[in-house]
């Protein structure tokens, strides 16, 4: 690489990161008379008044950078008008919390603009089932539809605690800006940059460091949504077209903890009789906090397994070329062991809490049992 390209990536690194920390900064002092302000309330657990401006800040950014940048990224017009909408409408949840209905439909408005706009679809689902390559013909904008909204959706309900959805997001960054670079794929290695350099400007506002009481600022649905949209624009990029750079099956991989969570979490929800969007307190952090683990503990561990699916999914078909459909059953295999665990959260809080060094006698088992029933966030079978 040469001095003027070195540059240039510095330049594309560290302009997103400033421009994000700038507006970070002067959007905290707005915030309040906007109403972008987070209150303590039963599901959320946080000391004072947070302000809502992670997601809006990262917006900023990639509205400056593109619009200063226009020839560095081909679809730009169709991808800055995409994430508009989607900003737009995570701004109005925050501030007026929206019906999930008109949620929804403005999502899918902003999926079609990807489509046909952008040209950005999934045509291909792979060999899944090892039976051939499913094409979706005429079913490719549904299906497209389908995952977009689901995407979104996932890495807005994963968003529990400081530094989770961010931090799962950068590492998805990371993964696809280090497939663009092995595959010289300029056109999505700009974008890249760009998100991952905002991304990591909002976490030093927002992941939970040694010394800091709390978080300077939350993402708020418009950041959650924000990175649900851009990550499943650039994998669908990635895993779709002529020279794909992963398999479809291999995005599961990628997005495997948002999307285990999300799934399991709804299904749980419809079999207890209840909106699939009513919000809780079952998903996977929320049981090992109840296990006695603190919050940066939580947090270290579910990075560290989006860290190891995405490795999964992205080296074991390049290096040791195991088909899609295998790749397939193996990640229906995890959801299958993911679900059995929240269906027996219980029994996973009980482990959890040996592991972390709970049990040290039969006194103290006692006195957990008792309090359990009291603490956990859903329902204690052993209670009946």
């Amino acid at each position: 690489m040469s001095y003027a390209e070195t540059l240039e990536v510095v330049s594309l690194v560290a302009k997103p990161f400033l421009a994000t920390l700038a507006a970070l900064v002067t959007l905290s002092h707005f915030a309040p008379k906007l109403g972008l302000i987070d209150h303590p309330c039963s599901r959320k657990q946080h000391h004072g008044g947070v302000p809502l401006i992670g997601g809006l800040a990262i917006y900023f950014c990639i509205a400056f950078i593109i619009l200063t940048q226009p020839s560095a990224f081909p679809t730009v017009s169709s991808f800055f008008s995409a994430i508009t909408i989607i900003t737009l409408i995570g701004l109005a949840d925050d501030l007026k919390n929206l019906n999930f209905k008109i949620r929804l439909s403005v999502e899918i408005i902003a999926t079609i603009v990807m489509i046909e706009w952008g040209g950005i679809q999934i045509n291909s689902l792979g060999n899944l089932f090892g039976f051939g390559e499913i094409n979706l013909g005429i079913f490719s904008k549904a299906f497209t539809i389908f995952a977009v909204v689901g995407g979104i959706n996932a890495f807005n309900m994963i968003d529990g605690i400081d530094g989770l959805a961010g931090g799962i997001a950068l590492i998805v960054y990371l993964f696809l800006t280090g497939l663009c670079l092995y595959y010289n794929c300029e056109h999505s290695l700009f974008i890249c940059y760009l998100l991952t350099s905002s991304t990591i400007g909002f976490l030093a506002f927002n992941f939970p460091i040694p010394g800091r009481t709390r978080a300077w600022a939350f993402l708020g649905d418009t950041g959650s949504k924000l990175f649900g949209f851009t990550i499943c624009w650039l994998i669908i990029s990635a895993s779709q077209g002529n020279t794909p750079m992963i398999s479809p099956v291999a995005a599961l991989w990628l997005i495997a903890i948002p999307i285990l969570d999300s799934v399991c979490i709804i299904i749980r929800r419809i079999k207890k009789g209840r909106s699939p969007f009513d919000p809780d307190r079952e998903h996977l952090h929320h049981i090992l906090i109840v296990a006695g683990y603190s919050k940066q503990t939580v947090l270290l561990i579910i990075l560290a397994l989006s860290i190891l699916t995405g490795l999964f999914g992205i080296i074991v078909p390049i290096w040791i070329k195991t088909p899609d459909w295998i790749m397939f059953y193996a990640f229906l295999l995890l959801f299958s062991l993911y679900y059995w665990c929240l269906n027996h959260a219980w029994k996973m809080v009980k482990i959890a809490r040996f592991l972390h060094g709970h049990q040290n006698g039969r006194r103290k088992l006692r006195t957990r049992r008792t309090q359990c029933v009291a603490n956990l966030p859903f329902p204690d079978r052993r209670s009946g």
